[in-house]
């Protein structure tokens, strides 16, 4: 085994694979750079690796197809956009990620972002960081937020981000209702409904789906209206499942609170 490893990787586990081959390490958090195209399928054929792991970096078709000894590619995330999945598969090079992997730190992630917005966290930090905290009334009537405690969180996709925020949220006191057409059991502390009800009857919406042909524009402005003008969205996805265009259009013209 030859494996390049451009991943964060505990020397531990970089032992353990060197008794099975030469393994070259060169993080990415260490270099702060990634690597280009060009570069990467050189040192690929150069190095004769069979073995490429990864976390930031990309991996593109001219680069899978440059790259005749590569047999297996590891991605230390749960997304696998970063790597041409088809010219892989076409190459017969196994693809692996790791779902899961910082779960609970996407979720506490996501539980931040309901908090700052329920409080008006930045936009009080931008208040008073530029000096106009002047009249001492008028920011307690600007400013108030909202209590999660009572309020209703719909979370949409139910893996394993979900279901960590979804048990945080039920610890402060929130109902939470979730959006999952596959998941199976269903958490203790949630319900199960369809997503036209959920994005109607929710005080904050919180999404959890990977990118797939399905869930793309998932969010679209048909779902984007059900929300009420009191309602959040948190989107801890990829971008193209919300019609941003929609979105864009929907917050301009204040139909939900942010």
């Amino acid at each position: 085994m030859r494996a390049l490893i451009l991943a964060p990787f505990d020397k531990c586990h970089i032992l353990r694979l060197e008794t099975l081959g030469r393994v070259i390490h060169v993080s990415w958090t260490e270099t702060k750079t990634l690597v280009s195209p060009d570069d990467l399928a050189s040192r690929l054929i150069t190095e004769e690796i069979d073995v490429l792991v990864v976390e930031a970096d990309f991996v593109f078709d001219e680069t899978i197809k440059e790259s005749p000894s590569l047999r297996f590619i590891g991605i230390c995330r749960a997304s696998t956009n970063s790597v041409d999945i088809d010219a892989a598969t076409e190459a017969g090079i196994l693809v692996v990620n790791t779902p899961a992997r910082n779960a609970q730190a996407v979720a506490e992630h996501a539980l931040g972002l309901l908090f700052a917005l329920a409080r008006k966290i930045p936009a009080a930090h931008q208040y008073t960081s530029q000096g106009r905290w002047q009249n001492p009334t008028e920011p307690y009537l600007s400013m108030r937020g909202v209590e999660l405690g009572g309020k209703t969180l719909g979370v949409i996709g139910l893996g394993a981000i979900g279901r960590h925020l979804a048990m945080m949220c039920n610890g402060i006191g929130m109902r939470v209702v979730a959006y999952d057409p596959f998941v199976s059991p269903v958490p203790d502390g949630v319900e199960m409904s369809d997503l036209n009800d959920l994005m109607s009857e929710s005080d904050f919406v919180s999404v959890h789906v990977p990118i797939t042909p399905d869930t793309e524009r998932l969010i679209d402005r048909k779902m984007l209206a059900k929300m009420r003008p009191t309602s959040y969205l948190v989107n801890c996805s990829d971008s193209a499942v919300i019609e941003l265009e929609s979105l864009v259009d929907i917050l301009r013209n204040h139909k939900i609170a942010g």
